[in-house]
């Protein structure tokens, strides 16, 4: 990946890190659900899915699909829709994750996520051209 689109999505890539650890602590909190961490210590927030495969996933997806919002839509629903009705409960068949929340408000509030951030990502590079119009 070139370093054009790397520091271009990487605001939005570390923002979504930032959205997608305050969803877990408030998961955690009110028992939405609990996925058991790798380490003892990232009961909270699942680090290799937070801090990484989302973070990369996110630059990715960006990269592809920025600028057409139909198809970031579309990539978004078809992946956001494989982790929550095919690949999670796997894990809660492993017994590696346990959710109070149904799946359908957790395909929800991940669209949710996912507009958010496409949103920050359109007011990001505004900011970033109005200053540069500025200077």
């Amino acid at each position: 990946m070139k370093e054009k689109v790397l520091k271009r999505f990487l605001p939005v890539a570390l923002f979504v890190t930032l959205v997608n650890t305050l969803f877990y602590q408030a998961a955690y909190h009110y028992n939405w659900w609990r996925e058991l961490g790798l380490f003892d210590w990232d009961k909270v927030a699942n680090i290799p899915w937070v801090y990484s495969a989302y973070l990369i996933a996110t630059i990715w997806i960006f990269k592809f699909t920025y600028g057409k919002f139909k198809i970031y839509l579309l990539t978004n629903l078809i992946l956001d829709g494989v982790y929550v009705y095919l690949w999670y409960p796997i894990l809660q068949k492993l017994g590696l994750a346990f959710s109070e929340m149904s799946s359908h408000i957790s395909y929800l509030l991940m669209i949710g996520v996912a507009v958010l951030i496409y949103l920050f990502q359109i007011w990001f590079e505004k900011d970033i051209q109005e200053s540069t119009n500025q200077s």
